[in-house]
């Protein structure tokens, strides 16, 4: 007798499957927020909207695409705890310097160095990319949504 999984449910996919149910309940509370005014445009309502859909788009390409992962070649143990450990150290090192150094520089940062670890091959394109999404995030908050980002020690104004 064979007690092996079916191939359908490995690992990938049971993530892929809790990933959608705590998205759709993350989504469907979110629906529910209300505003206190309704002269506000965009909502208290907007944004666990928005991160339901991207989290379901996600979910939905993580159970599809999830296939055999044993033809991928087996990390070695050297370095390995290290390489798990690096996105958050960088996540704690961007929280540690968004005040002091500012969104516009820490974001930039984060971003260019966060490009180099998952396979940028140039620095000269990780900075581009991270400062194109820093100005494009930065307008999309300060200019837009007038959500006054922390400018840092460099960027007051006089």
């Amino acid at each position: 007798m064979d007690r092996r999984r079916p191939r359908f449910l490995n690992a990938d996919r049971l993530a892929a499957i809790v990933l959608l149910l705590f998205v759709a309940a993350y989504g469907w509370e979110g629906a529910r927020f209300t505003a206190a005014l309704q002269v506000d445009v965009v909502g208290p309502s907007f944004f666990p909207r928005i991160l339901a859909v991207t989290g379901a788009a996600l979910g939905v390409l993580l159970l599809l695409g999830s296939g055999d992962r044993e033809k991928a070649p087996k990390p070695d143990g050297a370095g390995s705890h290290l390489t798990a450990l690096a996105p958050v150290l960088l996540l704690l090192a961007y929280v540690l310097l968004l005040v002091p150094a500012g969104f516009p520089l820490a974001t930039s940062a984060f971003l260019a160095v966060t490009f180099r670890y998952l396979g940028v091959p140039a620095w000269r394109s990780a900075l581009a990319y991270a400062v194109a999404i820093t100005a494009a995030a930065f307008f999309l908050f300060d200019v837009m949504l007038e959500v006054r980002l922390p400018l840092g020690l460099f960027f007051r104004p006089a």
